[in-house]
């Protein structure tokens, strides 16, 4: 899938789950950013990546610090680690998580 038909399709979700052109920063049910596509640099009017604020975001980077540390942001030549690492906010960024019970536990609790 090239980059200009996985943005149509991130876009296709979001209207489909009700999200709205509005202003920027503005609440919105979902967001949806391509952030790298391989190594590739990309720069028209409707697409940029590497995600141009991703230096910037904390609660991106430490996550994907987690599933692929050793990626190289192909502008800055840094790892994904290096970059959440230097990020401000980065200690801040805590794991969230729920616990899912696995099967014989929703089992018991129907009896």
């Amino acid at each position: 899938m090239s980059p200009e038909k996985l943005l149509h399709l991130a876009k296709t979700i979001e209207n489909k789950m009700g999200r709205v052109p509005s202003s920027p920063n503005s609440p919105r049910p979902i967001d949806i950013d391509i952030l790298f596509y391989d190594d590739q640099i990309i720069n028209t009017q409707d697409l940029v990546i590497p995600h141009p604020r991703i230096t910037e975001r904390a609660f991106v980077l430490v996550p994907l610090a987690e599933i692929a540390p050793i990626f190289v942001h192909p502008q800055l030549s840094k790892s994904i680690a290096e970059l959440a690492t230097a990020v401000e906010g980065h200690k801040k960024v805590e794991k969230w998580h729920r616990e899912i019970p696995n099967v014989s536990t929703i089992h018991r609790r129907a009896l």
